[in-house]
């Protein structure tokens, strides 16, 4: 899209007053959107095939000139009758408009000029961490920025320091590039309620536990024994696009009604899916943690957080991931002969984007 500072208001929905050709470069609108032009409508946005995106560039409400066909989906322009509903409440036109001009913003070597006509001044304080020793004043509607000797930075100086300060509070920019330091390891909690036991040994169902005397929280956990056999149970995550298709790693928060400090071994394992992949593929190899108990029964118990847990099948964005939590009663490390009582999973996992491709 072209840059094109758009005005916004909140939704308006009215109507063509006259039928309108593919030919037309103008249109009449029923009534006042209560905002001039340039903006975007959409005419007809309820018709999946005559919907039209177009600019209104020019011109009153009544004989508004207009760009046709914005998103260049129709050949010819479709030809709408008189009455067709126009609204104006367009989002992801107005987003677009705004990172084009963004992007159009490049940081690079020394910034000269004055403020354009109608900008705002400056007048507010200016908060930086760790300015390269360097202070900022803000007084008067300007900026000065001023070396450890006290002496005012030059403008090269000044932009290296403001640089070096939006990166230490978040936000780095070179050549035109925002870079958002939330980009890296998350974390998402599965709780027991969303996991289900194994066709194969399984734990037990999800049960009620009431954490002791009606007042406290209900604990559902999965209840898996103390017996010589391994128990499972399973979940599914549908990771979002913009996972690094990675290892994770996980902690088990889990609890018991023992008062003894036994040990209690957990394990994951994983494997995703594409799709009209084959389901029947085993899991990759499992990674586990050591706990004990406190010696309280209804404690919370946390482990530490896993070695890399790989996902099998090499996943890519998209694809469908199961998870296989166990409790290992042949490891020796396990030594309680009670129920180990699971309350969820906290998965880590990283990502290399802020939002879905």
């Amino acid at each position: 899209m072209a840059i094109q500072e758009t005005k916004v208001v909140n939704a308006f929905e009215t109507t063509l007053d006259g039928a309108v050709a593919a030919g037309d470069s103008s249109i009449d609108l029923t009534d006042d959107p209560g905002v001039t032009y340039p903006c975007y409508l959409v005419i007809d946005p309820d018709n999946d095939s005559k919907r039209e995106l177009v600019l209104w560039t020019s011109g009153a409400f009544g004989a508004a000139v207009v760009t046709r066909d914005v998103d260049a989906i129709h050949d010819p322009n479709p030809a709408h009758a008189d009455g067709t509903t126009v609204r104006l409440a367009v989002v992801k036109q107005h987003i677009e408009d705004l990172h084009d001009r963004v992007d159009a913003v490049a940081l690079t070597g020394n910034v000269t000029g004055t403020l354009a006509a109608g900008t705002s001044a400056i007048d507010t304080t200016l908060v930086l961490n760790d300015v390269a020793a360097a202070d900022v004043n803000v007084a008067n509607d300007s900026i000065a920025i001023i070396d450890a000797d006290g002496s005012n930075a030059t403008k090269k100086e000044s932009i290296a320091h403001l640089v070096t300060a939006m990166a230490t509070t978040g936000i780095g920019a070179s050549s035109g590039t925002l870079v958002n330091n939330a980009i890296g390891k998350q974390s998402m909690w599965i709780p027991a309620a969303a996991m289900y036991p194994t066709q194969t040994a399984g734990c037990a169902d999800i049960a009620g536990l009431d954490s002791g005397g009606n007042s406290g929280p209900d604990l559902y956990t999965l209840d898996f024994a103390g017996s010589s056999a391994n128990e499972h149970a399973q979940f599914s995550i549908a990771f979002p696009s913009y996972w690094n298709e990675s290892t994770v790693t996980f902690q088990a928060y889990w609890t018991t009604e023992a008062t003894d400090t036994d040990g209690v071994v957990w394990e994951l394992k994983a494997v995703g899916f594409a799709d009209s992949g084959d389901l029947n593929q085993a899991f990759h190899t499992a990674i586990h943690v050591d706990d004990a108990c406190s010696g309280t029964a209804k404690d919370l118990h946390i482990t530490t957080e896993s070695a890399a847990v790989t996902v099998g099948g090499s996943p890519a964005a998209g694809e469908l991931c199961y998870f296989n939590v166990s409790r290992l009663q042949d490891d020796s490390n396990d030594t309680a002969t009670e129920d180990a009582k699971l309350i969820g999973i906290k998965l880590f996992y990283t990502v290399d984007d802020v939002h879905e491709a």
